[in-house]
Formats: C-alpha cells, structure tokens, sequence
C-alpha cells in the first residue's frame, strides 16, 4: 500500500474526474465517426511502428475504440464500464481509480512496443475494470439475456480462464496484452489476495480444531446477533478480515457491524 501511496501523489495532478463517463463519451463519439469513415478504427489503433513512424495520436485513440461494433452490445458494454468503473471510483477515490487506470495503460503501450507490428486496444485494460469490481463485490448479481441471475464472480472466473487460454495458446503479442492487462490488478490486489488466502487458511485450522473439542459446538457464530450456523444451516457466514479474520457475521451484518480489534 505505501508503494500505491507514494503513487497517488505522483498522478494527483493529472486526474480525470468521471474517467470512466471521460472514456466512454470519446467511444460513443469514435464509434459514430467510424460509421461513417470506414477504416478509422484501424487507424486509431495502437501500432508501435507506425507511432514511431510519426503517428503519436494512437498514444491516446487506441483507448477511444469502442469495445463492440454492434450498438446493442456496445450499448450493453458501456452501460456495464460505467457500473463498474463508478462504483471502483466510489470505494476507492478518484485518485486511486485514475491511478489504477494510468497503470493499466502505461503496461499496455508498453506491450505493444514489444509486438511493434501489431495492432493494440483497450479492450483488455476494460476488462481489469471488471475483474477488479468483481474482487470488491464478488455477489453483485448481473441478468444474463436479461434472465439468467449470475454473480458476477462466476463471470470474472470465466475471464481469467479466457485469459489463461489466450496466453498459453496465443502468440507474444497477445501474451503482451495479457500481462499488461492483469499487470494493474496484480499491483493493487496481490497484498490483499495473499492476506484472504492467509485468513482462509487460519479459519480452516481453526474450525479443524473446534470440531475436534467440541463436535455439537457450531462452526459459525455471528458476534454481532448470535445466530449460529447450527440454528440457522442455510444462513451465509463470512468472517471479516478488517477484525483479523477472526470474527464470523451472518449476511446481515458482514457490512454493518463495528470492526473488532485483535491482539
């Protein structure tokens, strides 16, 4: 995290407020002028050699490419960054997000330097978007076909499959892509990952032995109503990780409780 704070000072002076609205705008704007100037998405792309043959402007148009030719899937699309990158700017600030954001794009230019001759965009730097909002709210359900209820972690597992596919199968240029797209994420989520993993294993010790001493005991208890998991089977506990993982809630208070300090 003090890597990520000396960060923020650096790129404080040049946020976006609204990046999200920012980018999405510009796309709408380029996907209209495509419609009527054929070739236009080639030429805003990112292409190594042709920025250095002169053509800086796709330092800055790659990103304006919309992620869908079709408008009801770019409709869709948008409407879907939009969720994603404003409630992303809401827990973080607007100084973390941009910088989450300028990270993605300085490893994705940097990717294309490497592949010089191929064509790069933004669509998977859209897609840490996503897979940072399903870290933060691996419940938050979307309608597939506008029917189908799905957690939106399932989704974010599909990805990362996808992108392990894409990486082992494709050639450098994509496994490029691929890095500089999960490159962000690992910067800003890796700490937190390997503390949930550290956690998860202390309650699996930890219930292993409960279960030793005492086989009747609940292995759940909420510490803030006292519903347990032996009166309430079906009830959701989580332990929270801003009380040391040590402090197990029901799905009614995991958000709404006062954070216990541990020794």
């Amino acid at each position: 995290m003090k890597l990520l704070d000396r960060l923020d000072r650096i790129v404080r002076p040049i946020v976006i407020p609204n990046l999200t609205m920012t980018i999405i705008v510009l796309q709408v704007v380029v996907f209209l002028a495509a419609a009527a100037q054929p070739g236009l998405l080639e030429r805003a792309a990112l292409r190594w050699s042709d920025v250095m043959s002169g053509e800086v402007w796709r330092l800055i148009t790659f990103m304006m490419i919309p992620p869908a030719t079709n408008p009801l899937f770019l409709f869709f699309a948008l409407y879907l960054f939009h969720l994603m990158g404003s409630a992303l700017e809401q827990t973080w600030g607007t100084v973390r997000y941009n910088l989450f954001f300028y990270l993605g794009y300085l490893l994705t230019v940097a990717s294309a330097a490497v592949a010089p001759d191929r064509l790069a965009v933004g669509l998977f730097l859209q897609g840490s978007i996503f897979l940072a909002f399903a870290t933060y709210f691996p419940r938050f359900e979307l309608r597939l076909f506008l029917i189908l209820p799905v957690q939106i972690r399932w989704l974010a597992y599909l990805q990362a499959l996808g992108y392990g596919v894409v990486f082992f199968a494709g050639d450098l240029a994509a496994k490029m892509m691929i890095s500089a797209a999960l490159g962000n994420y690992i910067i800003f989520f890796a700490p937190m990952l390997f503390h949930k993993a550290k956690v998860k294993q202390r309650k699996m010790q930890w219930e292993s032995k409960q279960v030793k001493i005492n086989p009747n005991k609940p292995r759940h208890t909420c510490a803030a109503c006292g519903i347990d998991s032996n009166k309430a089977p079906d009830m959701d506990f989580r332990y929270c990780s801003k009380c040391g993982g040590e402090y197990a809630y029901c799905s009614d208070h995991l958000r709404d409780h006062e954070h216990k300090e541990t020794e």
